[in-house]
């Protein structure tokens, strides 16, 4: 049976790829969905449970050249179709995950060192120079040179990483888009 796997899932599976070759302890939660206030769900594309930290990733699989700053609101996309430039914008994937990252803190408590970081697969943000946003070549490398003050325990790491799995939403994929865009549906109402 032939069938087509989104783009943004090709890119989370290159990603989940490259984390599983360190050789260090470590748990890799993907594509958790929990659920907050009001039922409103939040989706998570890999959470990252190490000695240096929970690691929070956003996989973006753009094409073309990323650009925008760490406070800029949207960024944007530059790519050739039929020879001329299209440019697109999209929300600043550090922002969209830091929302990502207060939840997961409301869950886990301050005293958890949370990193957030954005990878982009198609090796497309050279320049940006923000440390938290790279290329998929460079993430193992950066995550590895993080160090806290308090590197996690073992036991600590395996209750963090069975906490967020017993809150794991029994929701779909497509069932958290429809609560998504019913949330921005009703944002915009007022």
């Amino acid at each position: 049976m032939k069938y087509s796997v989104k783009k943004g899932d090709k890119g989370e599976e290159i990603v989940i790829n490259t984390l599983n070759k360190m050789s260090d302890e470590q748990y890799l939660i993907n594509n958790l969905i929990l659920l907050g206030d009001n039922n409103v769900s939040h989706q998570f594309d890999h959470i990252l449970i190490r000695s240096n930290g929970v690691f929070v990733i956003e996989t973006k699989n753009y094409y073309g050249k990323i650009s925008g700053n760490i406070d800029d609101l949207y960024w944007t996309k530059t790519y050739k179709v039929h020879g001329k430039d299209k440019t697109e914008t999209f929300i600043n994937p550090i922002k969209q995950n830091n929302a990502h990252v207060r939840y997961i803190k409301k869950i886990l408590g301050k005293d958890i060192q949370l990193i957030n970081f954005v990878v982009f697969v198609n090796n497309n943000v050279s320049d940006l120079g923000i440390f938290k946003v790279c290329n998929i070549d460079q993430l193992n490398r950066r995550i590895q040179t993080i160090d806290i003050d308090e590197p996690l325990s073992s036991s600590l790491m395996k209750r963090i990483n069975d906490t967020l799995l017993y809150l794991e939403a029994d929701i779909s994929n497509d069932e958290h888009v429809k609560n998504i865009k019913q949330l921005k549906k009703d944002r915009k109402k007022g």
